[in-house]
């Protein structure tokens, strides 16, 4: 995947850029080649947004020379960008919210020659399509209508539909789902192939090492490590380069107690829209994650439990007692914190300065015209000392002059502020780079320790893996029951988060198999002691139901499980042989299990054969049967 640079199309040297008193660069370099995805690596508040902005015409330099195809450029503007080739993907979306998706796609077509809006909107679809996101996306739906996810789909799609020869890249992934990551990469690719440049910022290291060829990295405003290739440097080091120090691990050894009693109790909770019917119980002393992607109805839930929606069936109990909020307020005083996935549209008052944010709570729960401020000061200031935020920054004018990291460590505050004994975090570390996400990892670490309850949003299931006891994954805005942590990896939660419609492939194989061979076919996964149904044939389904989670010990199929390649009689009276099914990188996507009567005996070694065909061929290749030693029986 990786590519050695040819020549050069962009470069920056010795840039200074000042904004009053803030020195955000002092003499940063960098340069890009025809054909090559490169990385600007750093810490929050490095510079790379802003050197991201000079590129795209957004800001000038305060100094220092900028050349594009050799050619001294001086961009006033971010048309003067637009017209040289060069589109952006900002990590805040910048959209006209109450037009629909196809004109924000094509918004920028507007300052060009006139254009019909049907032709505009054609070129719209056929940007999403490039993208892969057809199905994701009502192209007339108002941006104001769509989630933090999907307005990052809209900005991807505008910078595809601008047909720029330079794309920069930053936190094109921070609200996207593995799957959606996964499509974007594979446009990278193609796009690396055509010859196009792209600059890409991000703070998740697999995705460095995944997608990009060089990287440049940024500290405090300077250039320390220039154009590395990619397969040079070890993580460790990329590390240690970006926040100048050796930092600990992201996940934890350390052994945390059993969790306490229920604290949050959610039954078959459904609001008629996203949220269908969810349930779990949420304990003292848990951080419990919910998996899902986007569309599966998880930042809704969020939603309900804070009275922004409400619910029309099912129930949520808060200590044992009926909870339905009308509003955050009254959420936020029975003792719940939230942090929302979106910090821009959701979170943040533009004209408040940082100390009048973080206290947003806490103005929400006075009586009387005093605003009593000194009340909070200490633990304000303790939070901050243990988040690793500057206490003289506290007191800026505006909690947008921050960094996205040092945005979101000052919300997290917030959320904090007030004692909550259950916190509700959607996305803590979106845009937040490896640092400040161990900070933000040690902090809620320490909080569970203390007994406080959290449940925990993310589209990084990495995150979800590396904080949470145990995972909700959620598909189609219902719960798929509660899988422990430690027996799951990223490839298994995401086939478990997968929406319903997109195994219907799996499920009409299986009903193909019992039609053709008269005998019941299950797909399921195996997380540990943990089993998953997530596809079967109709006579399946009596064996393990869609969407059930049980234990292993437990199921009629344990025997089968455990010598996957062997026919095994069950304690039903019935043959069973099970399958081990990889996709094509070599991971385990589960078992397929066949099961038979006694007195209809099947030829086990054309059965494989048959079925390794079948699979390849009405999965279009995404599966295979993995060898196995099969033992014929009962022929």
């Amino acid at each position: 995947m990786h590519r050695t640079p040819q020549d050069t199309r962009l470069a920056l040297s010795s840039i200074e850029k000042r904004f009053g008193g803030v020195h955000a660069l002092r003499g940063a370099d960098f340069e890009l080649s025809s054909g090559e995805v490169h990385a600007l690596f750093g810490a929050n508040g490095a510079g790379k947004s802003t050197l991201s902005k000079i590129v795209t015409g957004h800001i000038s330099p305060s100094a220092g020379t900028f050349t594009l195809q050799g050619k001294p450029v001086n961009f006033a503007r971010p048309r003067d960008a637009i017209s040289a080739g060069i589109g952006i993907v900002t990590q805040e979306t910048a959209l006209a919210l109450d037009l629909p998706v196809w004109e924000n796609i094509m918004l920028t077509a507007y300052a060009d020659r006139y254009q019909s809006r049907r032709v505009l909107r054609d070129k719209a679809a056929e940007a999403l399509d490039v993208l892969g996101f057809t199905g994701d996306l009502n192209l007339d739906r108002p941006c104001s209508q769509l989630t933090a996810a999907q307005r990052q789909m809209v900005e991807i799609a505008r910078a595809i539909a601008l047909d720029a020869q330079i794309i920069v890249f930053d936190e094109p992934t921070a609200a996207l789902s593995p799957s959606e990551t996964a499509r974007l990469f594979s446009v990278m690719d193609r796009f690396r192939g055509e010859g196009r440049s792209m600059i890409f910022v991000s703070h998740r290291l697999e995705e460095i090492f995944s997608i990009t060829d060089r990287i440049t990295i940024l500290r405090d405003g300077k250039t320390v490590a220039r154009s590395i290739r990619t397969d040079e440097i070890e993580q460790d080091e990329l590390i240690r380069l970006m926040v100048g120090r050796q930092i600990a691990s992201l996940k934890s050894d350390t052994k945390t107690p059993p969790p306490g009693p229920v604290v949050l109790s959610v039954k078959n909770l459904g609001d008629g829209d996203l949220v269908k019917s969810m349930s779990f119980d949420l304990c003292r002393g848990e951080i419990l994650g919910l998996g899902g992607l986007i569309g599966s109805g998880r930042s809704e839930l969020a939603e309900v439990l804070l009275g922004l929606r409400s619910s029309v069936t099912g129930s949520v109990a808060l200590d044992g007692r009926e909870f339905q909020p009308t509003g955050p307020a009254q959420a936020f005083a029975a003792g719940i914190g939230f942090l929302p996935e979106d910090r821009a549209r959701q979170s943040i008052v533009p004209d408040f300065s940082v100390r009048e944010n973080i206290l947003l709570g806490h103005l929400g729960q006075l009586k009387g015209p005093l605003l009593r401020y000194g009340d909070r000061k200490a633990r304000i200031r303790e939070l901050a000392d243990l988040l690793e935020l500057p206490a003289d920054r506290l007191d800026d004018v505006s909690l947008l002059n921050f960094s996205g990291g040092m945005q979101q460590k000052a919300l997290i505050i917030r959320a904090l502020l007030m004692g909550p004994k259950v916190l509700v975090l959607d996305e803590p570390t979106k845009g937040v780079d490896v640092g400040s996400r161990v900070t933000i990892y040690q902090l809620l670490r320490r909080l569970v320790s203390e007994g406080m309850a959290i449940l925990l949003i993310s589209s990084d299931f990495e995150e979800l893996l590396a904080l949470s006891h145990r995972i909700v994954p959620v598909s189609d805005g219902c719960s798929i029951g509660s899988v422990p942590a430690a027996e799951l990896d990223e490839e298994t939660l995401l086939l478990l988060a997968a929406p319903r419609s997109s195994l219907l492939k799996q499920q009409g194989f299986l009903r193909q198999i019992e039609e053709q061979h008269a005998m019941a076919a299950v797909w399921l996964l195996c997380a540990g002691q943990t089993i998953v149904g997530i596809a079967a044939s109709p006579a399946g389904e009596s064996f393990v139901p869609l969407g059930s989670v049980s234990a292993l010990a437990a199921s009629p199929l344990a025997a089968a499980l455990e010598k996957p390649g062997v026919t095994t009689a069950l304690a039903s009276g019935q043959q069973a042989l099970a399958f081990v099914v990889q996709n094509q990188r070599g991971h385990d996507m589960g078992r397929i299990v066949l099961c038979w009567p006694n007195d209809a005996p099947k030829d086990v070694s054309i059965l494989r054969d048959r079925l390794s065909h079948a699979i390849i061929d009405l999965l279009e290749g995404q599966f295979h049967m993995k060898d196995t030693n099969l033992k014929e029986a009962n022929r």
